[in-house]
């Protein structure tokens, strides 16, 4: 089992066709996609999810693996603890030291870019 850094940074905003429009406008960030609740930009070569959530301000980092099952595993016997279950290829973790991270498995969202 391994981890790999995703290729997103995922950001939560509550008014999301303005943030997205701010990111875009403002900030120069690049339009990829939108899918759902998520719009996908990029900014110098980095990938951003801006997710439509009750919650704004939460920015987490995404990890790949070969095995969630393995890596579940793994990060609660280090103390990490499963804040949400996406699906059973997607969940999302809360580590001993506060920060939130999302891990999935190759293949849990083929339809994002």
């Amino acid at each position: 089992m391994k981890f790999e850094f995703s290729p997103y940074i995922a950001v939560q905003v509550q008014d999301h066709n303005r943030a997205v429009d701010f990111y875009k406008r403002v900030l120069g960030m690049d339009f990829i996609d939108s899918k759902g609740n998520d719009t996908y930009l990029n900014k110098d070569g980095i990938n951003f999810v801006f997710e439509n959530a009750p919650s704004a301000g939460a920015v987490f980092f995404e990890f790949r693996t070969d095995n969630l099952t393995e890596a579940k595993k793994a990060l609660e016997n280090e103390g990490c603890r499963v804040t949400q279950v996406y699906n059973e290829h997607s969940i999302m973790f809360s580590d001993p030291f506060g920060m939130n991270f999302h891990v999935w498995e190759d293949g849990a969202f083929p339809e994002n870019p």
